[in-house]
C-alpha cells in the first residue's frame, strides 16, 4: 500500500482511517493520538456547514481579502515545461487574462529538466513549478481584490500548456469569524 501521510500543523497523519478520515495522528515528539468516532463524526458535520462566500461583501471583515486558485495541469507536452521564456511569456499573459498588475517576474530554469518561475502582482502572485518528465505543472494564483480574475488567469494557463486533464481549485483567503469556514471549490 501507498504510504499516505501528510505534514498538518507540525503533525503527521498516519494511514488509519474511520469512514475514510485519518484519524491517528503523531506528532513532533513521537507521541501518537487517535480521534473517537465521536470527535470523526463531529468533524464531518463541520465540514458539511462550510460557509458560503457569493453574498458577501469586501466591507465585511469576515469575508476573504482575496481568492487563491491552486491549479494542477496533467498531459502537458514536456517541451512547453522545459522552456523557461514560454513560461515567463504565459506568466505576463496570465496576469493581464487576470486583470492584475504585474511588478515583476522571475524564473529558475532546473537542470537536468524543470522550471519554477513566480509574477508579482500588486494584487499577490501568480507561480508555477514544472515536472516535464511526469506532463505535470503546478500553479497558484492568488489575486486580492473585486477587479482581479483569477480563474480566467488559471483558464489561460491550461490552455497555453495543452494539458490533457486539469485540476482548479478555489479558495477564498482572509479573515474569518469563528461561525464562517473557509471552502474549497472545485471549478
Amino acid at each position: 500500500m501507498e504510504d499516505s501521510r501528510y505534514e498538518i500543523g507540525g503533525c503527521t497523519v498516519n494511514e488509519v482511517k474511520v469512514d475514510g478520515l485519518d484519524t491517528n495522528f503523531t506528532n513532533e515528539l513521537g507521541n501518537s493520538s487517535t480521534l473517537s468516532t465521536a470527535e470523526t463524526i463531529s468533524s464531518l458535520e463541520s465540514q458539511a456547514a462550510l460557509a458560503d462566500f457569493s453574498n458577501f461583501t469586501p466591507q465585511d471583515p469576515e469575508v476573504p481579502v482575496g481568492v487563491h486558485c491552486i491549479l494542477e495541469l496533467y498531459g502537458c507536452p514536456p517541451n512547453l515545461l522545459n522552456d523557461i521564456e514560454f513560461i515567463r511569456n504565459t506568466l505576463e499573459e496570465a496576469a493581464t487574462t487576470a486583470r492584475s498588475t504585474l511588478l515583476d517576474k522571475i524564473a529558475h530554469q532546473f537542470h537536468p529538466q524543470g522550471v519554477t518561475a513566480l509574477a508579482l502582482l500588486a494584487e499577490s502572485h501568480i507561480s508555477i513549478h514544472t515536472w516535464p518528465e511526469n506532463g505535470y505543472l503546478a500553479a497558484d494564483v492568488f489575486t486580492c481584490g473585486e477587479h482581479a480574475k483569477p480563474v480566467e488567469a488559471c483558464e489561460y494557463i491550461a490552455q497555453a500548456f495543452k494539458s490533457g486533464k486539469h485540476i482548479l481549485m478555489k479558495l477564498p483567503r482572509g479573515r474569518f469569524s469563528p461561525t464562517v469556514q473557509p471552502h474549497i471549490e472545485v471549478v
